[in-house]
């Protein structure tokens, strides 16, 4: 299992407390085979953002990237001609519902669940990640996967959502 991590290096000033080491946190201690840092992937285009799903669904159906979606609004279309095409990956970012509250974490919780559903339904690939950037906000691989488990999955399925990232970062 991996996890992709947003951490920033540590600053010149070793009295300061904006950064640390990544080469410091064992992925060991918290379950996973290997953390990915954002900042050392090589092939930058292997990671995209994008806005919605009907633009990610016409661009990249054909690449092998994974993509970041901001909206999880979900179109039934665009998710299918991925799916089938089976090449691209959708990357869930777990921090964001993690560091939400309120209201807007619920309906983000909502958008999500339903996204995730149709994701299984038409057999589209997904990938979990948190995107910490401490070493407090690092969860483990267990966490992930009940957090996962209240999207309406099975652990089989959270765990291969773990294990995906690998195929798309080597």
């Amino acid at each position: 299992m991996f996890d992709l991590l947003n951490l920033t290096p540590v600053p010149a000033d070793p009295k300061a407390e904006l950064g640390f080491n990544p080469k410091d946190i064992n992925s060991k201690d918290f379950g996973f085979e290997k953390f990915y840092f954002l900042d050392s992937i090589k092939d930058k285009s292997k990671l995209v953002k994008s806005v919605n799903v009907i633009d990610a669904g016409a661009k990249f159906k054909n690449k092998k990237v994974l993509i970041v979606l901001d909206d999880y609004a979900f179109d039934e279309g665009a998710i299918k001609l991925i799916a089938e095409k089976k090449q691209a990956c959708f990357l869930i970012d777990i921090g964001r519902i993690v560091n939400s509250s309120g209201v807007s974490r619920a309906i983000l919780f909502s958008k999500l669940r339903t996204f995730l559903k149709m994701c299984n339904r038409y057999g589209a690939f997904y990938a979990f990640a948190t995107f910490s950037n401490n070493k407090a906000k690092i969860r483990t691989s267990d966490e992930l996967i009940h957090i996962a488990m209240l999207f309406g999955m099975n652990k089989g399925q959270a765990r291969f959502a773990l294990r995906m990232m690998k195929n798309y970062l080597l």
